[in-house]
Protein backbone atom coordinates (compact mmCIF):
# COMPACT_ATOMS: atom_id res chain seq x y z
CA UNK A 1 0.00 0.00 0.00
CA UNK A 2 2.45 2.46 1.19
CA UNK A 3 4.76 1.74 -2.61
CA UNK A 4 1.01 1.48 -4.94
CA UNK A 5 0.09 4.90 -5.23
CA UNK A 6 -2.26 6.90 -7.60
CA UNK A 7 -4.45 4.59 -10.52
CA UNK A 8 -3.09 1.13 -8.79
CA UNK A 9 -3.45 2.34 -5.12
CA UNK A 10 -5.24 -0.68 -2.87
CA UNK A 11 -6.20 -1.10 0.67
CA UNK A 12 -5.59 -4.22 2.06
CA UNK A 13 -8.33 -5.96 1.78
CA UNK A 14 -8.19 -5.40 -2.50
CA UNK A 15 -4.41 -6.61 -2.57
CA UNK A 16 -5.71 -9.27 -0.19
CA UNK A 17 -8.05 -10.42 -3.44
CA UNK A 18 -6.07 -9.09 -6.27
CA UNK A 19 -3.80 -11.94 -4.59
CA UNK A 20 -6.20 -14.46 -4.19
CA UNK A 21 -7.47 -13.69 -7.85
CA UNK A 22 -3.61 -14.18 -9.45
CA UNK A 23 -3.30 -17.73 -7.59
CA UNK A 24 -6.14 -19.41 -6.43
CA UNK A 25 -8.83 -18.67 -9.35
CA UNK A 26 -6.39 -18.19 -12.02
CA UNK A 27 -7.24 -21.17 -14.34
CA UNK A 28 -3.57 -21.23 -15.45
CA UNK A 29 -1.83 -21.05 -12.04
CA UNK A 30 -0.41 -24.81 -12.84
CA UNK A 31 1.29 -23.12 -15.36
CA UNK A 32 4.33 -22.72 -13.28
CA UNK A 33 5.48 -23.16 -9.68
CA UNK A 34 6.35 -19.49 -9.17
CA UNK A 35 4.71 -17.31 -7.69
CA UNK A 36 7.30 -14.37 -7.10
CA UNK A 37 9.77 -13.72 -4.30
CA UNK A 38 9.61 -11.47 -1.23
CA UNK A 39 12.26 -9.94 0.68
CA UNK A 40 13.03 -9.38 4.95
CA UNK A 41 15.04 -7.62 6.80
CA UNK A 42 15.31 -8.36 10.43
CA UNK A 43 11.89 -10.17 10.17
CA UNK A 44 10.30 -7.15 8.67
CA UNK A 45 9.01 -7.57 4.54
CA UNK A 46 11.09 -4.78 3.19
CA UNK A 47 10.29 -6.20 -0.46
CA UNK A 48 8.32 -8.18 -3.06
CA UNK A 49 8.19 -9.27 -6.83
CA UNK A 50 5.45 -10.79 -7.22
CA UNK A 51 4.67 -13.08 -11.16
CA UNK A 52 1.49 -14.36 -12.22
CA UNK A 53 1.27 -17.76 -14.16
CA UNK A 54 -0.09 -17.87 -17.33
CA UNK A 55 -0.85 -19.80 -21.06
CA UNK A 56 0.53 -18.72 -24.46
CA UNK A 57 0.77 -20.39 -27.27
CA UNK A 58 3.75 -21.19 -29.45
CA UNK A 59 3.87 -20.45 -33.23
CA UNK A 60 2.54 -24.27 -34.03
CA UNK A 61 -0.26 -24.27 -31.69
CA UNK A 62 1.64 -25.83 -28.58
CA UNK A 63 1.25 -24.64 -25.07
CA UNK A 64 3.73 -22.01 -23.91
CA UNK A 65 3.93 -21.67 -19.87
CA UNK A 66 4.71 -18.11 -19.31
CA UNK A 67 4.73 -15.70 -16.19
CA UNK A 68 3.75 -12.17 -16.20
CA UNK A 69 5.64 -9.99 -13.50
CA UNK A 70 4.19 -7.67 -11.18
CA UNK A 71 4.14 -5.32 -7.98
CA UNK A 72 8.07 -4.74 -7.63
CA UNK A 73 8.40 -3.07 -4.65
CA UNK A 74 11.55 -2.48 -2.53
CA UNK A 75 11.49 0.13 0.45
CA UNK A 76 14.11 2.55 0.14
CA UNK A 77 16.97 1.50 2.67
CA UNK A 78 16.63 -2.50 1.24
CA UNK A 79 17.85 -0.63 -2.71
CA UNK A 80 20.71 -2.48 -2.93
CA UNK A 81 18.69 -6.07 -2.70
CA UNK A 82 16.25 -5.30 -5.62
CA UNK A 83 19.03 -5.74 -8.44
CA UNK A 84 19.36 -9.66 -7.25
CA UNK A 85 15.34 -9.70 -6.72
CA UNK A 86 14.92 -9.19 -10.75
CA UNK A 87 17.63 -11.33 -11.90
CA UNK A 88 16.07 -14.14 -10.20
CA UNK A 89 12.56 -13.38 -12.26
CA UNK A 90 15.40 -12.84 -15.33
CA UNK A 91 16.39 -16.82 -14.52
CA UNK A 92 12.82 -17.98 -15.54
CA UNK A 93 13.36 -16.77 -18.68
CA UNK A 94 15.25 -19.79 -19.46
CA UNK A 95 12.23 -22.42 -19.62
CA UNK A 96 9.29 -20.17 -20.08
CA UNK A 97 7.84 -16.75 -21.82
CA UNK A 98 8.31 -13.70 -19.72
CA UNK A 99 5.74 -10.68 -20.10
CA UNK A 100 5.89 -7.12 -18.38
CA UNK A 101 4.07 -3.82 -19.29
CA UNK A 102 5.48 -1.82 -16.66
CA UNK A 103 5.31 1.85 -16.17
CA UNK A 104 8.40 2.28 -14.13
CA UNK A 105 10.97 4.30 -16.47
CA UNK A 106 13.54 2.85 -13.79
CA UNK A 107 12.66 -0.88 -14.89
CA UNK A 108 11.65 -0.35 -18.39
CA UNK A 109 15.85 0.72 -18.47
CA UNK A 110 17.02 -2.45 -16.74
CA UNK A 111 14.85 -4.91 -19.03
CA UNK A 112 16.20 -2.95 -22.10
CA UNK A 113 19.60 -3.95 -20.53
CA UNK A 114 18.76 -7.25 -19.93
CA UNK A 115 17.97 -7.61 -23.66
CA UNK A 116 13.86 -8.20 -23.19
CA UNK A 117 12.42 -7.43 -26.67
CA UNK A 118 10.15 -3.73 -26.41
CA UNK A 119 7.31 -3.40 -27.90
CA UNK A 120 6.66 0.44 -26.95
CA UNK A 121 4.37 1.96 -30.28
CA UNK A 122 0.71 1.30 -31.02
CA UNK A 123 -1.52 2.79 -32.95
CA UNK A 124 -4.55 3.95 -31.19
CA UNK A 125 -7.90 5.05 -32.95
CA UNK A 126 -11.23 6.24 -32.11
CA UNK A 127 -14.69 5.13 -33.78
CA UNK A 128 -17.70 7.17 -32.87
CA UNK A 129 -20.51 5.91 -31.54
CA UNK A 130 -24.30 6.80 -32.55
CA UNK A 131 -26.21 8.20 -35.44
CA UNK A 132 -23.16 10.63 -35.92
CA UNK A 133 -21.14 7.37 -36.13
CA UNK A 134 -23.24 5.41 -39.00
CA UNK A 135 -23.69 9.17 -40.62
CA UNK A 136 -19.69 8.97 -40.52
CA UNK A 137 -19.18 5.56 -41.98
CA UNK A 138 -21.26 6.26 -44.45
CA UNK A 139 -19.51 9.25 -45.94
CA UNK A 140 -16.75 7.32 -45.76
CA UNK A 141 -18.36 4.39 -47.74
CA UNK A 142 -17.58 2.03 -44.90
CA UNK A 143 -20.19 -0.64 -44.38
CA UNK A 144 -20.63 -3.80 -41.54
CA UNK A 145 -19.97 -6.63 -43.58
CA UNK A 146 -22.73 -9.17 -43.80
CA UNK A 147 -24.37 -10.90 -40.43
CA UNK A 148 -23.49 -14.60 -40.79
CA UNK A 149 -26.46 -16.86 -40.64
CA UNK A 150 -27.41 -18.93 -37.02
CA UNK A 151 -25.10 -16.35 -34.98
CA UNK A 152 -25.80 -14.12 -32.29
CA UNK A 153 -24.69 -11.09 -30.23
CA UNK A 154 -24.01 -11.69 -26.36
CA UNK A 155 -23.37 -9.93 -23.63
CA UNK A 156 -22.49 -12.47 -20.50
CA UNK A 157 -19.52 -15.05 -20.66
CA UNK A 158 -22.54 -17.73 -19.44
CA UNK A 159 -23.68 -17.69 -22.72
CA UNK A 160 -20.16 -19.13 -23.82
CA UNK A 161 -19.80 -22.77 -24.04
CA UNK A 162 -16.85 -23.56 -25.82
CA UNK A 163 -14.41 -21.75 -28.33
CA UNK A 164 -14.04 -22.33 -32.33
CA UNK A 165 -10.32 -22.85 -32.89
CA UNK A 166 -8.26 -21.97 -36.09
CA UNK A 167 -5.24 -23.54 -37.33
CA UNK A 168 -1.86 -22.95 -36.77
CA UNK A 169 -0.72 -18.99 -36.48
CA UNK A 170 2.94 -19.10 -37.32
CA UNK A 171 2.72 -16.52 -33.74
CA UNK A 172 2.94 -16.95 -30.14
CA UNK A 173 -0.03 -15.72 -29.02
CA UNK A 174 -2.10 -15.91 -25.77
CA UNK A 175 -4.10 -19.09 -25.09
CA UNK A 176 -7.27 -18.18 -24.15
CA UNK A 177 -10.29 -20.83 -23.47
CA UNK A 178 -13.59 -19.26 -22.19
CA UNK A 179 -12.41 -20.26 -18.77
CA UNK A 180 -9.82 -17.61 -18.91
CA UNK A 181 -12.05 -15.22 -20.70
CA UNK A 182 -14.34 -15.62 -17.56
CA UNK A 183 -11.49 -14.95 -15.51
CA UNK A 184 -10.07 -12.13 -16.81
CA UNK A 185 -13.54 -9.89 -16.86
CA UNK A 186 -14.03 -10.80 -13.00
CA UNK A 187 -11.01 -8.82 -12.21
CA UNK A 188 -11.33 -7.04 -9.21
CA UNK A 189 -8.79 -4.20 -9.89
CA UNK A 190 -11.09 -3.09 -12.98
CA UNK A 191 -14.56 -3.18 -14.48
CA UNK A 192 -15.03 -5.36 -17.62
CA UNK A 193 -17.25 -6.29 -20.21
CA UNK A 194 -17.73 -8.55 -23.02
CA UNK A 195 -19.64 -9.24 -26.08
CA UNK A 196 -19.30 -11.84 -28.35
CA UNK A 197 -20.59 -13.60 -31.30
CA UNK A 198 -21.45 -17.56 -30.85
CA UNK A 199 -23.89 -19.92 -32.43
CA UNK A 200 -26.91 -21.99 -31.48
CA UNK A 201 -24.70 -24.22 -29.73
CA UNK A 202 -22.52 -21.35 -27.76
CA UNK A 203 -19.56 -21.83 -29.78
CA UNK A 204 -18.06 -18.37 -29.57
CA UNK A 205 -16.66 -17.10 -33.09
CA UNK A 206 -15.33 -13.73 -31.98
CA UNK A 207 -15.37 -11.99 -28.83
CA UNK A 208 -13.72 -8.20 -27.66
CA UNK A 209 -13.07 -7.22 -23.88
CA UNK A 210 -13.98 -3.84 -23.23
CA UNK A 211 -13.61 -1.51 -20.26
CA UNK A 212 -15.38 2.22 -20.10
CA UNK A 213 -12.58 4.54 -20.10
CA UNK A 214 -11.60 7.94 -20.88
CA UNK A 215 -8.54 8.23 -23.74
CA UNK A 216 -7.00 11.55 -23.93
CA UNK A 217 -10.20 13.09 -22.00
CA UNK A 218 -12.60 11.48 -23.88
CA UNK A 219 -15.28 9.05 -22.75
CA UNK A 220 -14.94 5.51 -24.45
CA UNK A 221 -15.06 2.04 -24.70
CA UNK A 222 -11.75 0.83 -24.62
CA UNK A 223 -11.29 -2.37 -26.37
CA UNK A 224 -8.67 -4.06 -24.17
CA UNK A 225 -8.51 -7.73 -25.60
CA UNK A 226 -9.89 -9.80 -28.28
CA UNK A 227 -10.68 -13.39 -29.71
CA UNK A 228 -10.91 -14.20 -33.29
CA UNK A 229 -9.73 -17.77 -34.64
CA UNK A 230 -9.61 -16.64 -38.06
CA UNK A 231 -7.31 -13.38 -37.30
CA UNK A 232 -6.75 -13.11 -41.17
CA UNK A 233 -9.91 -12.77 -41.86
CA UNK A 234 -11.39 -10.62 -38.69
CA UNK A 235 -15.07 -10.12 -40.38
CA UNK A 236 -16.71 -10.97 -36.81
CA UNK A 237 -14.38 -8.65 -35.31
CA UNK A 238 -15.35 -5.51 -37.28
CA UNK A 239 -18.87 -6.93 -36.94
CA UNK A 240 -19.01 -6.33 -32.98
CA UNK A 241 -17.25 -2.93 -33.54
CA UNK A 242 -19.99 -1.84 -35.37
CA UNK A 243 -22.59 -3.37 -33.22
CA UNK A 244 -21.07 -1.34 -30.24
CA UNK A 245 -21.58 1.87 -32.51
CA UNK A 246 -25.53 1.67 -31.65
CA UNK A 247 -25.33 -1.15 -28.35
CA UNK A 248 -23.63 -1.12 -25.01
CA UNK A 249 -23.48 -4.05 -22.84
CA UNK A 250 -24.52 -1.85 -20.18
CA UNK A 251 -26.55 1.39 -19.62
CA UNK A 252 -23.97 3.49 -18.38
CA UNK A 253 -21.90 3.24 -21.46
CA UNK A 254 -24.83 3.77 -23.60
CA UNK A 255 -23.73 7.58 -24.22
CA UNK A 256 -19.96 6.97 -24.23
CA UNK A 257 -19.44 8.70 -27.27
CA UNK A 258 -16.12 6.72 -28.81
CA UNK A 259 -14.63 3.35 -28.98
CA UNK A 260 -11.18 3.00 -28.18
CA UNK A 261 -9.28 0.83 -30.52
CA UNK A 262 -5.35 -0.44 -30.42
CA UNK A 263 -3.28 -2.11 -32.67
CA UNK A 264 0.47 -2.95 -32.43
CA UNK A 265 2.37 -2.73 -35.67
CA UNK A 266 1.84 -5.02 -38.54
CA UNK A 267 -1.64 -6.11 -36.92
CA UNK A 268 -4.21 -5.00 -39.39
CA UNK A 269 -7.30 -6.28 -37.31
CA UNK A 270 -8.94 -2.40 -37.32
CA UNK A 271 -8.06 -1.52 -40.77
CA UNK A 272 -11.30 -1.13 -42.43
CA UNK A 273 -13.38 0.14 -39.41
CA UNK A 274 -14.86 4.07 -40.00
CA UNK A 275 -12.19 5.81 -38.03
CA UNK A 276 -12.64 9.17 -37.06
CA UNK A 277 -8.92 9.76 -35.19
CA UNK A 278 -5.74 7.89 -35.35
CA UNK A 279 -2.15 8.17 -33.96
CA UNK A 280 0.78 6.49 -32.58
CA UNK A 281 1.12 6.93 -28.97
CA UNK A 282 3.74 4.81 -26.75
CA UNK A 283 2.97 1.57 -24.67
CA UNK A 284 5.53 -0.26 -22.13
CA UNK A 285 4.97 -3.96 -23.43
CA UNK A 286 7.95 -5.88 -22.70
CA UNK A 287 8.54 -9.84 -23.13
CA UNK A 288 11.57 -12.08 -23.10
CA UNK A 289 11.55 -15.09 -25.05
CA UNK A 290 13.68 -18.84 -23.99
CA UNK A 291 16.31 -19.51 -26.00
CA UNK A 292 14.86 -22.38 -27.62
CA UNK A 293 12.26 -19.53 -29.23
CA UNK A 294 14.52 -17.16 -30.08
CA UNK A 295 13.28 -14.45 -32.51
CA UNK A 296 9.66 -16.07 -32.89
CA UNK A 297 7.44 -13.44 -33.42
CA UNK A 298 4.77 -12.62 -30.66
CA UNK A 299 0.79 -11.06 -31.25
CA UNK A 300 0.30 -8.47 -28.85
CA UNK A 301 -2.93 -6.71 -27.18
CA UNK A 302 -3.35 -4.31 -24.89
CA UNK A 303 -4.67 -6.27 -21.73
CA UNK A 304 -0.70 -7.99 -21.68
CA UNK A 305 1.06 -8.28 -18.63
CA UNK A 306 -1.29 -7.38 -15.46
CA UNK A 307 -3.31 -4.45 -16.92
CA UNK A 308 -6.72 -5.07 -15.91
CA UNK A 309 -5.01 -8.03 -12.71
Amino acid sequence: MRHFQGEGACDADLWQRRLSFWWDENPYVHAHACRGWILRAQGRLVGFLGVIPTLYEDAKGAPLPALIATSWAVDEEARHAALPMGLMLQRQARSCLLVDTTPSPEVQKLLHRWGWQANEVVRRSLVLRGASGSMLAGVMCHEPPDWPEGLRIVTEMAEVHHLHRAGISGRIQKHITSEYLRWYVSSPMREHHWVGVVDEAGGLHAGVVLTLRKVRGLPSWKVMDWFCPDLENPKLLQLLIYWLMDHSPTPEGMNWPFISLAAFPGDPVWDDLPKVYSREETVCHFHSLPPSLAGTPLRHVMAEGDWGL
